[in-house]
C-alpha cells in the first residue's frame, strides 16, 4: 500500500509526534511505500530524502493549493491524518482519521477552568472565528462534502469512541479502537531504577522524599493546581512529600501562575518545575507515584509509559488510558473533581508494598499494549480504509 501520513513537524518532541513517526517507518519496515508528510517547522535539509526507508516530504512552505496538488501526486492508498491537528489539509478527503487529542466538542475540557466566569468567556469563545472555523474544518475531515465513502476512524481509546460517535454523523462500523502502545523496553522498571540516582540528584528531590510525578505540558487541564493541594495535604499529614512537574506549560504566563499556586499553598520548596524533559525516563526514574488528573486525554501516552515502567498511576476516567487500567489493582481511576479521594489514594500509595505491588501489576498491563502489536493494529485497519474501493484525494 501507498501510505501518506500527517507528521507535521518531522522530529517534534510531543508523544503523538514520535508515535507517528515510528508508525510511518514501521510501515516501510513491512514493505509498505510509506510518506511522512511534514507541514510545519520543517527543518531546513532535513525533511527531504528518506528516514529508515519512509519518504519525507517538506511541505511547510507550499500553499493550500500545492499541497493538495503534492498530496494528490502521490496516489495514495491510504492518507491518515489527525483531524484535530491538519489545518493544513482543509478540502482534501482523507480517508483514515486518527484522533490523537480530542473532538471538537470540547465539553469535558471546559470542565478544567476552576473559574466559572473564565468557563462561560471560553465557551463563548468557541463560537466567534477562528474556533467556529476550526471546528468547521474539523467536522469536514469526518462528514467530507458529496459522494463517496466515508473515512475509516482510528479511535484511541474507547472514551474517544463514544465522543466521536456523538459528535460526528461518523459510521459505527467505521469506528474502530486501537488503543496506544507503549515501548516496553525503552520505558522498563529496570531502566528506570538504574536512571534513578541522577534523576533525584537532577531535579533536587530528596532521596528518601515522595516524589508525585506529573506529566503536563497543559498545567491547567493536566490537573497541576490539583496535584499542588495534595502534596500540601501529604506534607501537612507529616509525609515528606514533593511534585515533579515534567513539561512547558503552555507560555510564561501559566508558568508564573504555576509558581504563584505553590507559594499560596505553602509548597513551593516541594514543587519542582524543570521544563519539558528529555528523555521523559528521567522523570519517570525520579518519581515513586505518577498522579495524571487530567480533565481530558484522548488516551495519555504518558499513563502507559509510567506503567510500562513499574510505577503506580492514579488517573481519571476522562484519559482513555484508563480503559487499561483494573481500578484498585493495576491503577487508580478517579473523577478529577474529587479531591478526598484522589488524597486517599496518594496516601494508600505512601506504603511502599502498595507501591511495589500496584507497580508490579501495571507493568503486566503494559506488556500487552507493545507498541508493534499497535502499529500492526493500524497496520489492519489501514487494509480496511484502502479496501473500500476508493482512495483519497480523488
Amino acid at each position: 500500500m501507498r501510505i501518506g501520513i500527517d507528521l507535521r513537524v518531522l522530529d517534534g518532541p510531543s508523544g503523538q509526534q514520535r508515535y507517528l513517526r515510528m508508525l510511518g517507518l514501521h510501515l516501510a519496515g513491512r514493505g509498505h511505500e510509506s510518506h511522512l508528510l511534514v507541514t510545519r517547522h520543517a527543518p531546513s535539509g532535513a525533511a527531504r530524502g528518506a528516514v529508515e526507508g519512509a519518504a519525507v516530504h517538506d511541505l511547510a512552505e507550499r500553499s493550500p493549493a500545492e499541497l493538495r496538488a503534492h498530496v494528490r501526486d502521490l496516489q495514495l492508498d491510504v492518507l491518515l491524518l489527525n483531524p484535530e491537528r491538519s489545518d493544513a489539509y482543509h478540502g482534501i478527503r482523507a480517508n483514515l482519521l486518527r484522533a490523537g487529542y480530542g473532538t471538537d466538542q470540547y465539553r469535558q475540557k471546559l470542565r478544567s477552568f476552576r473559574n466559572p466566569v473564565e468557563r462561560g468567556v471560553r465557551a463563548a469563545l468557541r463560537a466567534l472565528p477562528p474556533v467556529s472555523g476550526k471546528r468547521v474544518r474539523e467536522r469536514g475531515f469526518y462528514e467530507p462534502a458529496g459522494a463517496g465513502p466515508r473515512p475509516d476512524v482510528i479511535a484511541v481509546s474507547e472514551y474517544m469512541r463514544g465522543e466521536i460517535l456523538d459528535t460526528y454523523a461518523v459510521d459505527p462500523d467505521h469506528v474502530h479502537v486501537v488503543p496506544n502502545g507503549v515501548d516496553v523496553d525503552r520505558f522498563s522498571p529496570t531502566r528506570r531504577a538504574e536512571a534513578r540516582p541522577e534523576a533525584r540528584r537532577d531535579f533536587a528531590v530528596p532521596e528518601n522524599a515522595l516524589c508525585v510525578l506529573m506529566v503536563a505540558h497543559n498545567y491547567r487541564l493536566k490537573g497541576v493546581h490539583s496535584g499542588m493541594r495534595q502534596v500540601a495535604r501529604l506534607r501537612k499529614a507529616g509525609i515528606e512529600a514533593h511534585l515533579l512537574v515534567a513539561g512547558r506549560g503552555t507560555g510564561a504566563v501559566q508558568r508564573r501562575r504555576a509558581r504563584r499556586w505553590a507559594a499560596s499553598l505553602s509548597v513551593a520548596d516541594a514543587v519542582h518545575l524543570p521544563g519539558a524533559v528529555h528523555p521523559v525516563l528521567r522523570a519517570y526514574a525520579a518519581a515513586d507515584i505518577f498522579l495524571h488528573p487530567s480533565w481530558h486525554d484522548a488516551f495519555g501516552f504518558v499513563v502507559l509509559e509510567a506503567m510500562a515502567c513499574g510505577l503506580p498511576v492514579v488517573t481519571t476516567p476522562f484519559t482513555g488510558a484508563a480503559m487499561v487500567i483494573e481500578d484498585g489493582v493495576s491503577g487508580r481511576v478517579v473523577d478529577p473533581s474529587d479531591a478526598g479521594m484522589i488524597h486517599r489514594y496518594l496516601h494508600d500509595l505512601t506504603d511502599p508494598d502498595a507501591r511495589r505491588h500496584m507497580g508490579d501489576s501495571a507493568r503486566d498491563v503494559a506488556e500487552t499494549h507493545d507498541e508493534a502489536e499497535n502499529f500492526r493494529a493500524v497496520e489492519r485497519v489501514c487494509r480496511i480504509a484502502a479496501g473500500r474501493g476508493e482512495g483519497p484525494v480523488r
